[in-house]
Parts: structure tokens; C-alpha cells; sequence
């Protein structure tokens, strides 16, 4: 009896250890599957990186830019994902080889934007441009760019994503061979009468006007550090007189946004200094707004009564600002310059 149980007993512990080791077993054949995935997918990553990367093709149009310079009014979708989409001549991406200065202009495809773009371009930089639905503008614009000899290349970013913008910042990270000047041009403009404000819309507008372009300074500063320029790496951001003491009725929520920006220009200037400059340019009107009471004429020539030069600036006289702050004012920093008629002495 003792004997068939002790047998007993054995077999049970046999079981038991047959049992373990098919578990064991098991397990490290997991973990070497896991292990060989893993691999797999860093080969893989490391592979595409190692590609060049052509344009993709752009997609399809979406309607008006909400993506403008302060002056435009516009609804912003909220895409959830990064889309990036490079638009030029087909030689405008070899073009950045990074023999020349390469500057990167937000909301460039149209008005100011385009503006400041082109007047990088004659300047002697490649141009990197974001827009958000304006295929056709920034098209044009990469493509008379590039056509003059220079790089160029467009890329639709949602400025509204901060995860989108991030992606796109790490994007520029991994792709251009330097980065001398940023142009923060992108913006949305639009009234909140106080009976009518959201915080959705509050937060629209910050995000896009003052959220995206410091998480956008944040991540490209190093590239920008290293910019062999007199004078180091520029930043320039497009502000607004109307959020510096000057305020309109019912934009609220707009000149809040741009009033963080403005601190953001004078924060980044010790935070990046010496290696990075970075100035603002605070426009009164030099593109009147495409729709909205700014549109009538009536409206406009009420405002120009208040403007010392009696008329309203253009696109290129901003532009010519930015462009002197990025490269030639090599001593200036933290600075706003006011390209407004005199408008703010008034």
C-alpha cells in the first residue's frame, strides 16, 4: 500500500513537471516571437529612414485656407492624425541640400504668408512652407520659388493638432540638412462677442496662434542653433498692434491669443539666446480681411482716418520686415517691430 502510494505520488510530481516545463517552454517561445518582432520593426523603421523620401502626392482640396495670417477670418477642421504633403517642382526637394540658408514660413501659401516666402526666396534662402487647404496657392507659391533657382517644398499641417504639429517639427528634425529662420505666420482671426463666446472657440484660437508656434520653437531651436548665419538661427513671429494695447471690439479671444505670442517672442529671446534671435513683426492692416465687416469699404476708410500715412501697408512692406529681422538685423533681439502706418500712435 505504501508502495502504490509513493508510485502515486511520483506520477503526480511527473505531471507536475511536465506541466511547468510546457509552460516554460511556451513561454520563452513567446518572448523570442516578441523579441524577433520587435527587431523586425526597427529593421523596418530604420530602413524607411534610410530611403529618400519623395513628394507624396497632395490631398485633394478642401476649400478656403483657414490657415492665414492674422486678418482672415476662417472655420478650422480638427483633423485627429498628421498629414504632411510636399508640394513643388519635382527638384525642389533635392534643391535642400543645405548649401543655402533654408527658412521655414508658416501659413505661406497665401497673402502674407506668401509674401514673406517669396521674399526669403530673392533673399537666397530654400523655403520650407506649411499650409492647411490651400493646394492650389501653395502650389503656385513652391513652384515660383523653386522655378527662381531656390528649394522649395509645401506641407499641409493641422496647427490646431499639437500632436500634429510636434510630428511635424520631428519630421523637419529628421529631414533638412539645417534650419536658419522660422516665420510663425499661421493664424486664425475671428470674433467672439461675449454672448456668443465658447471655450472651444477661446481655445481654437490660442492653440493655433500661440500654443503651435512655441511648440514649433520648442523642437527646432537645436536645428536652429546650429546655423552657421551671421548672427545665429532667427525666429519671427507675425503679432498684431490690436493685441499690444490697441483692442478691437469683440476679437477677445483673438487678442489674447496674440498677446501670448508677443510674450512668447520676448520669453524665447533670453531662453534661446545667443545662438537664436527672436523678434516679432506687428502689423496694423496690410492685407484687408477676404470677408467680414473689414471687407466693406466703408469700414476700411473709417479705420484708414486713424492710420498717419493714409493708406493700408501690403503684404511685401511685412514681408520686407521679417525678412530684414531674420537676416540682416544681426544685433536685434526681443524686439516687435510695428509695421502699421503709425496707426499706433493714434
Amino acid at each position: 500500500m505504501h508502495t502504490n502510494a509513493q508510485a502515486a505520488i511520483t506520477k503526480a510530481d511527473a505531471i507536475v513537471v511536465h506541466n511547468l516545463t510546457v509552460l516554460l517552454l511556451t513561454i520563452i517561445v513567446m518572448g523570442l516571437l516578441v523579441i524577433v518582432g520587435l527587431l523586425a520593426s526597427t529593421l523596418a523603421r530604420w530602413k524607411r529612414r534610410q530611403r529618400p523620401v519623395p513628394p507624396p502626392s497632395l490631398p485633394s482640396g478642401r476649400g478656403p485656407d483657414p490657415w492665414e495670417e492674422a486678418g482672415r477670418r476662417a472655420s478650422t477642421p480638427n483633423p485627429s492624425r498628421l498629414e504632411v504633403a510636399a508640394v513643388a517642382a519635382e527638384s525642389g526637394q533635392r534643391m535642400m541640400s543645405g548649401e543655402r540658408p533654408i527658412a521655414l514660413v508658416t501659413g505661406g501659401a497665401r497673402r502674407v504668408g506668401r509674401a514673406v516666402a517669396l521674399a526669403l526666396a530673392r533673399a537666397g534662402c530654400d523655403v520650407v512652407l506649411t499650409y492647411h487647404s490651400s493646394e492650389a496657392d501653395a502650389r503656385d507659391t513652391a513652384t515660383q520659388i523653386a522655378s527662381s533657382g531656390r528649394g522649395a517644398s509645401a506641407h499641409r499641417v493641422d496647427m490646431l493638432d499639437a500632436g500634429a504639429v510636434d510630428l511635424f517639427a520631428g519630421f523637419l528634425l529628421d529631414g533638412l540638412p539645417r534650419l536658419d529662420v522660422v516665420v510663425h505666420n499661421a493664424g486664425v482671426y475671428s470674433p467672439t462677442p461675449l454672448d456668443e463666446l465658447s471655450a472651444e472657440e477661446a481655445l481654437r484660437q490660442f492653440r493655433v496662434n500661440a500654443l503651435a508656434p512655441l511648440i514649433l520653437s520648442a523642437r527646432l531651436a537645436p536645428l536652429l542653433a546650429r546655423s552657421d548665419r551671421p548672427g545665429g538661427g532667427s525666429i519671427v513671429a507675425l503679432l498684431d498692434i490690436h493685441a499690444m494695447g490697441r483692442p478691437r471690439r469683440n476679437f477677445a479671444a483673438y487678442a489674447m491669443s496674440k498677446a501670448a505670442m508677443t510674450e512668447m517672442v520676448i520669453s524665447l529671446a533670453r531662453d534661446l539666446a545667443p545662438a537664436v534671435r527672436v523678434n516679432g513683426v506687428a502689423p496694423g492692416v496690410v492685407a484687408w480681411p477676404e470677408n467680414g465687416p473689414e471687407s466693406d469699404e466703408a469700414a476700411q476708410s473709417k479705420y484708414l482716418r486713424r492710420v498717419p500715412l493714409d493708406r493700408a501697408g501690403t503684404p511685401e512692406e511685412a514681408a520686407e520686415a521679417v525678412r530684414w529681422l531674420a537676416l540682416d538685423a544681426h544685433y536685434t533681439t526681443g524686439q516687435i517691430v510695428r509695421v502699421d502706418g503709425g496707426r499706433w500712435m493714434t
